[in-house]
């Protein structure tokens, strides 16, 4: 997996795009939204064809199945196992269009902007700053 050349003009439109996309489960929740940013950036998906729910019930079941118990940073490696291209970085050098998790009440995937934490609320995209990010990782350019 690698980014595209013009990787951040694909960024700044799929943003400007979708930021009034109000979440939905299966369609636009963390984990697809992280997806989608990262289709945008490389035109090829993270997440495996068999990773899909359609409510939050379902979410966490995928999440459960797929990090073998241990919550949404394993499952999110595991899916990065079988792409090359993508490397863990330390959360200080996060920079635009690196992804991860992030801890609030639960874990949650997030995109960079460079600055700012990108995720996903009822009125669309939402900006979070200065999370306690637990993973993160790099897309090849």
């Amino acid at each position: 997996m690698r980014k595209l050349p013009d990787w951040e003009i694909e960024f700044d439109a799929f943003l400007n795009r979708n930021l009034y996309t109000p979440f939905e489960w299966g369609k636009w929740d963390c984990i697809t939204f992280s997806n989608k940013f990262v289709i945008a950036m490389t035109e090829e998906s993270l997440l495996p064809n068999t990773w899909k729910w359609t409510n939050e019930k379902e979410a966490m079941q995928s999440i459960f199945k797929y990090g073998k118990g241990k919550g949404l940073v394993p499952a999110i490696e595991n899916a990065i196992k079988l792409n090359t291209g993508i490397e863990e970085i330390k959360p200080n050098y996060i920079q635009k269009g690196d992804f991860g998790v992030y801890k609030e009440e639960n874990e949650l995937c997030f995109m960079s902007d460079g600055i700012n934490a990108l995720g996903v609320d009822d009125d669309g995209i939402v900006v979070k700053h200065n999370v306690d990010v637990v993973k993160a990782w790099r897309i090849d350019v």
